[in-house]
């Protein structure tokens, strides 16, 4: 695959993108992931799902019937490319934005508005859902993904954990901590950072002297990928990849989505 692999701005992390600015892609990259036409389909359709809820969601917190609300507006490709990738028996930890992984997981539209509400059942995980309950301090789900990789390796499971954050996260002790201990036990975990850029208002500059975040994993001892996060197909197949390896015993991936966020980090900004 022509796009797999190749070295961006001479950076220390390979770059995964197999669409270009104009969203066309070499045929052959598109094969090699082995997709068929409905799951073409259901990714578009999840897209559209994700864009859907978002803005209706927006509308509802402006009518004072929900909460304060954090959209995901930029971020759709990231979180349904990544998502789509994942098995019923791996975990999935979010931050308080992954709205379509945990559709795409099984909670109902319903209950996200639930949550968004301000109501405690929307925060309770239907049975046979492996999703966490959505973290809201930054950070905190990082370890808590790392504890449940290490667990199922030492039950020998094959299932995986993949935890989001965003780029704000790298700058916390959590960060650091679970992407250490993930490395030197060699857990099957996959840390998706969605870099949208900012940090509420904190752009990424100020965050890390880093070229890049992806290659924060190097000092832990495995592997980071940068990803066009806008591109559905690249994320789907960089995370797809992560997972595999994982449940192979190869250890942990730090994948980085770079995104953007079109709107405001959540509604309690001055927007």
């Amino acid at each position: 695959m022509a796009a797999k692999a190749t070295l961006h701005r001479e950076s220390l992390v390979p770059f995964v993108q197999i669409l270009d600015p104009d969203g066309m892609a070499n045929p052959t990259d598109v094969v090699e992931l082995g997709l068929k036409p409905h799951d073409f389909k259901a990714l578009y359709r999840w897209m559209v799902l994700a864009r859907t809820f978002d803005e209706r969601a927006l509308a509802l917190q402006r009518q004072g019937r929900l909460g304060t609300y954090a959209p995901l507006l930029g971020q759709e490709a990231a979180q349904v490319g990544s998502g789509y990738a994942l098995k019923p028996e791996d975990w999935v930890f979010p931050s308080y934005r992954e709205h379509a992984v945990l559709a795409m997981r099984g909670q109902s539209w319903v209950q996200l508005f639930t949550f968004w509400g301000g109501n405690e059942e929307g925060n309770r995980i239907p049975e046979g859902i492996r999703n966490f309950m959505v973290c809201v301090p930054i950070a905190t789900q990082i370890l808590h993904a790392t504890g449940a990789a290490w667990a199922a390796k030492i039950k020998g499971e094959k299932s995986c954990a993949i935890v989001y954050f965003g780029d704000g996260a790298t700058s916390e002790g959590d960060f650091h901590e679970g992407l250490n201990f993930a490395g030197v036990f060699k857990v099957p975990v996959v840390f998706f950072c969605q870099n949208n850029q900012y940090a509420i208002s904190v752009p990424r500059t100020r965050q890390t002297a880093s070229e890049t975040i992806a290659q924060k994993a190097i000092a832990y001892g495995f592997e980071g990928v940068q990803v066009d996060g806008n591109d559905v197909f690249a994320v789907y197949k960089a995370t797809k990849d992560a997972l595999e390896k994982a449940r192979d015993g190869g250890g942990p991936t730090l994948i980085e989505a770079v995104t953007y966020r079109l709107t405001h980090h959540t509604t309690a900004d001055d927007w």
